[in-house]
């Protein structure tokens, strides 16, 4: 199955280029009106890269068509840390959404985090406001949690199998404060004391959907 290729602009990101041949460079993309998809991008164009939200359209068939439009829309000028955080969201976008998938709200997600990157405070609460985000499209059953209210102060785990377990009144691996919990679910700011515990909490839940699979940027993290 083939993404929709639009020849009209389609506001996206570069998730990830390689070289391809002389002078060309093949462009892993998520847009919102295609979600994941990769295209050929030839010359001048094989200089896209990544955290720069562009209106990007290709033509072509088959499963690597031709980039026909790249213009910036918004650049994130990220360094440092604030750059691997990134580098390493793209990669979980890579990995969790296959090529072809309508994840067109991907982008909104990557646009909020890359934006929160670049403010001073602590990168570790844009992270776990994007994993939690990227998951809740995945049929995690993570979208569900807002409705629920844990108690503040008890300790949970979760797994997309079984939902939300008892509370429990210590910590254990892989569980989390309710407080923090019930932050990750509305979107709101993470106590900074669970920041460790909530990292803890995610990757568990990433790497039940990653069936294995290695990230490589959290070595670099």
């Amino acid at each position: 199955m083939t993404a929709g290729r639009p020849e009209l602009p389609a506001p996206g990101f570069v998730l990830h280029a390689r070289p391809f041949r002389e002078h060309s460079r093949i462009l892993e993309l998520v847009t919102r009106d295609a979600g994941r998809t990769a295209v050929l991008a030839r010359g001048r164009a094989g200089s896209l890269r990544p955290f720069v939200l562009l209106d990007l359209a290709w033509r072509g068939r088959g499963d690597l068509p031709s980039l026909t439009l790249g213009e910036e829309r918004r650049v994130f000028p990220l360094s440092g840390r604030a750059m691997i955080c990134a580098l390493y969201l793209n990669e979980l976008v890579l990995r969790l959404f296959p090529r072809d998938v309508a994840a067109g709200e991907v982008v909104g997600i990557l646009e909020q985090a890359y934006q929160g990157l670049l403010a001073p405070e602590r990168p570790e609460h844009s992270l776990r406001a994007a994993e939690w985000s990227l998951l809740a499209l995945i049929d995690s059953g993570l979208d569900h949690l807002p409705g629920v209210l844990p108690d503040a102060q008890a300790h949970y785990r979760y797994r997309p199998d079984e939902g939300l377990g008892e509370a429990l009144t210590e910590a254990a691996p892989g569980s989390l404060r309710g407080e923090a919990l019930l932050a990750l679910a509305t979107g709101s700011r993470l106590p900074d004391n669970d920041l460790r515990a909530a990292r803890d909490f995610m990757r568990c839940l990433i790497d039940q959907h990653l069936d294995g699979r290695e990230l490589q940027t959290r070595r670099l993290l």
